[in-house]
């Protein structure tokens, strides 16, 4: 698909679809329209509002979409807004630490509260990043974490890892015969329990959980010198 643009690389309009347009260079560099878009941009030439594009010919009916940024004296952007018929459809704010890097964005939607009404949600979702340098090597929500490994001593992404909060948490706990098993040592290099005392173990775990202990593993237990509540701090 052939393209125009002018000298500094931004795209100008398609002759095909807008033969009547004379234009051949954006001042300022700055593009003020396209075919989805009208754009604004501050006397720092930083985009500051974008409309969606309404077609010729068609009869607007004030439903159309406008993006609002908001920068700091940095030129960080630290908040954003989508309106439309009026109301907020996104709300979303950025934090940065003190080399200017991301390290968190938290996201306000639209929907529907418990009376009915549509308005931004009260509970924000949030994303945290993790920097090493100017390197981006975390970004992690309530849901997923996505880590990336680079090339040693450059910017070229090596290995990327994502992972499921949940997953990753049932990675991290340890269960308890692995957590006696690890500790059951003087030396540090844990001990190796019989398949009968894991499973006794595992059961009385799962118990211990739902807060439903039988008077069999207490009996078991009080032989071992031993007491729910001491293994429930494992």
């Amino acid at each position: 698909i052939p393209y125009a643009t002018d000298p500094a690389g931004n795209r100008l309009p398609d002759p095909e679809l807008h033969p009547d347009s004379t234009l051949t260079v954006w001042p300022d560099n700055r593009i003020a329209e396209d075919a989805h878009y009208v754009y604004r941009h501050d006397e720092y030439g930083r985009l500051t509002e974008k409309t969606d594009r309404i077609p010729a010919g068609v009869i607007r009916t004030d439903d159309e979409r406008t993006h609002h940024y908001h920068y700091d004296s940095q030129h960080r952007l630290v908040f954003y807004t989508r309106i439309q018929h009026g109301e907020p459809l996104v709300e979303s704010r950025y934090l940065y630490d003190p080399l200017g890097r991301r390290m968190a964005k938290r996201v306000w939607r639209r929907e529907r509260d418990l009376t009915g009404w549509m308005s931004l949600s009260r509970k924000p979702e949030v994303t945290w990043y993790g920097w090493d340098g100017d390197r981006l090597t975390t970004v992690q929500t309530d849901t997923t974490r996505i880590q990336t490994v680079y090339e040693p001593g450059s910017f070229t992404p090596l290995i990327r890892v994502e992972t499921e909060n949940g997953e990753r948490e049932k990675a991290q706990r340890r269960s308890l015969a692995e957590t006696l098993q690890q500790e059951g040592s003087e030396n540090g290099h844990g001990v190796v329990f019989p398949a009968e005392l894991v499973r006794l173990l595992d059961r009385l775990e799962e118990e211990i959980r739902a807060d439903r202990v039988s008077s069999e593993s207490r009996a078991w237990l009080a032989q071992c010198g031993l007491t729910v509540e001491q293994l429930a701090r494992q």
